[in-house]
């Protein structure tokens, strides 16, 4: 998937709460050429009500997670489209975001 983002001038920002000492040292398991931001205080996650409230569906311990969201933004900041999962393991899955990517 890379080449067909970078095909089509897209960059990838992806958000988790992994510190940046955690972000760096996973980088390459992906392979994921993408802006990593750490959010492990959840700040941007519940700047944009993103915080998952569903205790069922996070593991032991940890005080919460993001909702597993992609968001299409446009370059004047308005979200174009979004895609949102109710299990915080579950992400879009690659073909339904190449579906949506055809729209625009």
């Amino acid at each position: 998937m890379r080449g067909y983002f970078d095909d089509r001038g897209i960059q990838i920002i992806a958000v988790c709460t992994d510190t940046p000492e955690q972000i760096q040292a996973g980088k390459t398991k992906h392979g994921l050429q993408a802006i990593f931001i750490s959010d492990n205080d959840l700040s941007f996650t519940d700047a944009f009500g993103l915080r998952n409230l569903n205790t069922a569906v996070r593991p032991p311990g940890v005080p919460g997670l993001p909702v597993p969201t992609t968001l299409f933004v446009g370059s004047d900041g308005v979200v174009l489209w979004k895609d949102q999962s109710t299990d915080y393991q579950q992400r879009s899955d690659p073909e339904r975001v190449k579906a949506a990517l055809s729209a625009f």
